[in-house]
């Protein structure tokens, strides 16, 4: 029954009437139910990030490549009357003297003839190209260094396969043509159907190349001939050499004979500075440095040098990676370089057989890889750079270790050259596409300068040696990387411009380092020396110090000797004290008598003491005293003997005084007196 509660009041005090309505039902509030407790599950705080920020797509859009070329355009004279025939030069003659004979030409003629003798005589005034400081010489670099990109010569292949460019070579007239080559050194990554051409680009005309060369195996290496410059000799993936001219098509004119060649590829191919101008040099991995003469080809190599590092023939053979040929040098000198990092020399004499003269680097500097390059010093042969691993290392030719070398980069080198201008500076290309300068004109320990060429591996490098019409020598560099662009960069004056006095500081710094490798040279056979022989003037020392030797020796058994005895005698006389007999008779002779003796011990050695610490007697006195203590230790001695014959006791005690005697002089004395006391007690 539900409970009902009135309000009663009058209808003003009520308020307003209310009017209640249908609603949804809401919770104001609920009591716990301690049942349901248990199901409570907390819920885990969620993480919400807000972001107003629009999205953008970042999107890039190359064009294709365009290819273009040179095309033929005919000109026809024109601007003539109607009746007059451009072609017939009579005719034109008949046309300019009427015309010239008009009155109104004169005048004309004279009234421009003032304007241009005045713009001529301006010209001649003032020269405008002309260089005020061309002669002055700078003691320091005023500029930053920098290169500028020129040009890139893309290899034609288009079938999606990427050639790497293996050899570059300048025109032997100037910097105006350029032969490259191009080739896969891995076999295993050569793909069918790759094209095996490769090209002379000319710098007027970068789009295309100017001229082919075919041939059944890629080119690994070529060369200009520099005395014939219409002719390119290089040598093939396959071994075989080959000679293009460039006169009579893109076939090669002459090939060597496969069984005469090389079994592996070559690897560099030289032109020699011959009379006729047709002999040239090869080496490969197959161990071989062969000789040709281009006149008789066919007929095979007409030297030929097994590459070894041991004077033995019979040793293995070592692949020749690269070869460097200098007439100032010497026209019968080849530096070649190995698989094994090291180097030779061999030497080519007329109507002899050819051998090797020197090996560089067997017992310590060579190089940790394959050498990639050999580059001799333009002003002063007999220094040579080599690349290889992540170091350059410069060389000289009476010295079997480098003088000096450069700290480890952090990518593999992959070749060098020094600048053909200045004495100091080399170049360096590296795997990851980076070329580095070093300029030890300037500095010795870091890099002077580098340069980003490319985004895959750079594989070679060449400086042009040789000025032309509007390029200096050194001035430009050609470049290759793996995907077969040959990127033309021309660089700074600083960089090509020989500096104030750099030939003779150069030549100062390599004197000074070759002079410090040979002391250091010296040092070492003298010091192996002395640990194999000794020298004619040591050898009476060396006996006079063998004889005093044995002599201290000799002193030093006696001594041993001496304190074996006197060990052995204490040892005995220490034995002696365990004995059963004289523990009993020990024991016995616990007396009152046994105290006053050791009183008058202790007395005779206070005594003795006294004595010893005096500092008012003279020294005769003291060897008296000390000589008379002795001799009454002899004493005690022997009355400590003769206690020994009449009783055990006065012998222990006997001993005991004789072995206080040996002590010391002044321990003599003390126990010499004991010892007589007590053989008179006995």
């Amino acid at each position: 029954m539900a409970d009902y509660y009135t309000y009663q009041r009058k209808r003003r005090d009520l308020g307003k009437p209310c009017n209640f309505q249908e609603s949804e039902i809401k919770i104001a509030g609920y009591t716990k139910t301690v049942a349901v407790i248990p199901n409570y599950v907390k819920r885990n705080p969620n993480h919400i990030d807000l972001d107003n920020i629009a999205e953008y797509s970042e999107h890039s859009v190359n064009t294709e490549r365009v290819s273009t070329g040179d095309k033929v355009m005919y000109h026809k004279e024109g601007g003539w009357p109607a009746g007059i025939d451009p072609m017939e030069q009579q005719d034109q003659n008949k046309y300019r003297r009427r015309f010239e004979k008009d009155a109104a030409f004169a005048v004309a003629v004279k009234e421009l003839s003032n304007t241009v003798e005045k713009c001529i005589l301006q010209n001649n005034q003032i020269d405008l190209f002309e260089e005020y400081f061309l002669d002055e010489e700078s003691e320091h670099q005023v500029e930053n260094l920098s290169t500028k990109t020129l040009m890139l010569f893309k290899d034609q292949q288009t079938d999606g396969i990427k050639r790497s460019v293996s050899e570059i070579s300048w025109h032997p007239e100037g910097p105006i043509k350029a032969a490259v080559s191009y080739a896969i050194s891995r076999f295993q990554q050569m793909p069918e159907g790759m094209m095996k051409s490769s090209y002379v680009w000319d710098l007027q005309n970068p789009n295309s190349p100017e001229f082919h060369l075919e041939t059944n195996s890629p080119i690994t290496n070529l060369m200009y001939n520099p005395k014939l410059s219409d002719q390119i000799g290089g040598g093939c993936y396959n071994g075989l050499v080959a000679v293009w001219d460039v006169k009579r098509g893109k076939q090669p004119v002459m090939t060597s004979p496969v069984e005469k060649s090389h079994h592996d590829p070559i690897t560099h191919f030289q032109w020699l500075f011959s009379k006729t101008g047709t002999e040239c040099v090869t080496t490969s991995t197959d161990g071989r440095v062969l000789w040709w003469d281009t006149r008789k080809l066919n007929e095979g190599p007409i030297e030929s040098l097994n590459v070894t590092e041991g004077s033995n023939p019979n040793d293995p053979l070592i692949g020749a990676t690269v070869l460097e040929y200098n007439t100032e040098a010497g026209p019968t000198k080849y530096l070649i370089g190995t698989e094994m990092g090291s180097l030779m020399v061999a030497n080519k004499k007329p109507k002899k057989a050819v051998e090797i003269t020197a090996r560089y680097g067997l017992e310590s500097g060579r190089h940790l890889g394959p050498v990639m390059s050999i580059n001799r010093s333009p002003p002063n042969p007999k220094f040579f750079l080599t690349v290889g691993d992540w170091s350059a290392k410069i060389w000289v030719e009476d010295i079997k270790t480098p003088i000096m070398r450069t700290k480890y980069h952090g990518s593999y080198l992959t070749d060098g050259c020094w600048s053909p201008t200045r004495n100091g500076v080399f170049f360096l290309t590296r795997k990851d596409g980076w070329m580095d300068v070093w300029d030890y004109y300037y500095r010795q320990n870091e890099i002077a300068f580098s340069h980003k060429v490319s985004e895959t591996a750079l594989t070679c490098i060449k400086i042009n040696s040789n000025g032309g019409a509007h390029h200096n020598a050194g001035k430009l560099v050609a470049i290759g990387d793996q995907d077969g662009t040959v990127t033309l960069l021309e660089l700074c004056d600083s960089l090509y411009q020989l500096q104030f006095r750099e030939k003779d500081v150069m030549n100062e710094m390599f004197d000074r380092e070759s002079r410090k490798e040979k002391n250091l040279e010296a040092i070492k056979k003298q010091q192996d020396l002395m640990k194999k022989v000794v020298p004619k003037d040591n050898k009476a020392a060396q006996q006079k110090w063998e004889q005093r030797k044995a002599e201290l020796i000799a002193e030093a058994e006696q001594q041993f000797s001496q304190i074996v005895k006197k060990d052995e005698e204490a040892k005995l006389n220490d034995l002696s004290e365990f004995s059963p007999k004289t523990q009993k008779k020990e024991e016995k002779k616990q007396s009152p008598k046994d105290d006053d003796k050791q009183q008058q011990q202790g007395d005779g050695g206070q005594q003795q003491d006294q004595q010893d610490q005096g500092k008012g007697e003279g020294e005769g006195e003291g060897e008296g005293d000390q000589d008379g203590g002795q001799q009454d230790g002899d004493d005690g001695q022997q009355q400590g003997d003769d206690g020994q014959q009449q009783g055990d006791d006065g012998q222990q005690q006997g001993d005991d005084g004789q072995q206080q005697g040996d002590d010391g002089d002044g321990q003599k004395q003390g126990d010499g007196g004991d010892g007589q006391q007590e053989g008179d007690q006995e």
